[in-house]
């Protein structure tokens, strides 16, 4: 029977890996140029992505069921998050030729979900999600912490987009932070997310940019608790409720994005408020938490829930409506109710001099 030239490469290639210790893509065009053509560099394709993440199916694959049911069974109280994040990702990841990069603006207070809600998009549009090679976690503190190297730092933030989106075109990019980011530095980012059909010779249009931030929180708090003093839903609030208001703040207030163009020009295309988190919400996190840490028994005890929704402190002081610290904090207080739930008790044996030791 005749081998197909597929079984015959791959037969090359674990010959070559037999007899030497090359690294593999040696290895993989060793074997290409055995057998010749230029028919075969799909055959090296297929095999250097069993080996490597590649940009293709299965390690970019969205998985948009998926990305609804995380989003809606993991990320509470932000309706107005669900609804934007789910119908952007899915409108702009189905486009094959989009007209630009998505970008896409997080604000609210610590805690209320913007890196989980991020963390969720990745994880349901890359296989290897925060792990992967073309998902770029930027943390503003730590990667440009100096505001006096402004124009190094852009010019190292413009070599890793083009290095990134080189490597593939979905590449993701999210700027944790982006409020602590030196001011100006983002403008190198200003090419990139416009309407070009290329940027030194890279095509960016179907790339996506989310930008995390603090700005803005007290005003969507302001305008949360006022709409609950006025005995009116939660869900009611809808984003034109908070767009042209996060727009404004993100523009003047300190920060990355201080008189940015990215904003003049109209290159974000969704400012993405985080509500502050109310107790049922926080006592939905903390259920969730005790159920993920295998504890169902304490996940069924009310008191003890409660006990670690208590442990939080809200505002306002008089109404304690709003967690300060969103669901962040619910793991540190969570564990230290678990720890006391699974502490042995000791029989404390009196001594006396008399008393062997």
């Amino acid at each position: 029977m005749r081998l197909s030239m597929y079984s015959l490469l791959l037969y090359a290639i674990f010959l070559l890996f037999d007899q030497t210790a090359a690294e593999p893509i040696s290895l993989l065009t060793g074997a290409a140029v055995m057998f010749g053509g230029g028919a075969l560099w799909t055959f090296q394709h297929k095999i250097k992505c069993k080996l490597f993440e590649c940009c293709d199916k299965p390690y970019v694959n969205p998985r948009f069921d998926k990305l609804h049911s995380d989003l809606h069974e993991l990320v509470y109280g932000q309706h107005l998050v669900l609804d934007t994040v789910e119908n952007a990702i899915r409108a702009h990841w189905t486009n094959e030729r989009p007209k630009k990069p998505l970008a896409m603006s997080f604000h609210g207070f610590t805690g209320s979900g913007k890196n989980y809600v991020a963390e969720i998009i990745a994880n349901n549009t890359f296989k290897n999600g925060m792990r992967s090679n073309f998902v770029h976690h930027i943390v503003a503190t730590a990667e440009y912490p100096d505001k006096k190297k402004i124009n190094e730092y852009k010019l190292q933030l413009r070599e890793r987009i083009l290095n990134g989106v080189s490597k593939c075109s979905r590449a993701m990019f999210i700027f944790d932070e982006a409020d602590k980011l030196p001011e100006q530095l983002l403008e190198a980012v200003k090419p990139f997310l416009d309407y070009y059909d290329s940027v030194g010779g890279i095509d960016f249009r179907r790339s996506t940019f989310l930008f995390l931030s603090n700005r803005g929180g007290n005003l969507i708090a302001n305008l949360a608790l006022s709409h609950h003093q006025a005995g009116s839903p939660r869900e009611d609030l809808t984003l034109n409720n908070f767009e042209r208001m996060l727009m404004q703040a993100a523009y003047n207030e300190p920060g990355g994005l201080k008189l940015c163009e990215l904003i003049s020009s109209h290159l974000i295309d969704h400012f993405v408020p985080f509500l502050p988190l109310e107790r049922r919400h926080i006592y939905s996190c903390t259920v969730f938490y005790l159920k993920s840490q295998g504890r169902e028994d304490l996940a069924k005890d009310d008191e003890l829930v409660q006990k670690i929704v208590d442990s939080l402190q809200y505002f306002p002081k008089d109404k304690e409506v709003f967690s300060s610290s969103g669901c962040k904090r619910i793991a540190a207080k969570a564990d230290l109710e678990i720890s006391r739930e699974t502490l042995p008790s000791f029989t404390i044996k009196h001594l006396t001099f008399d008393d062997e030791l």
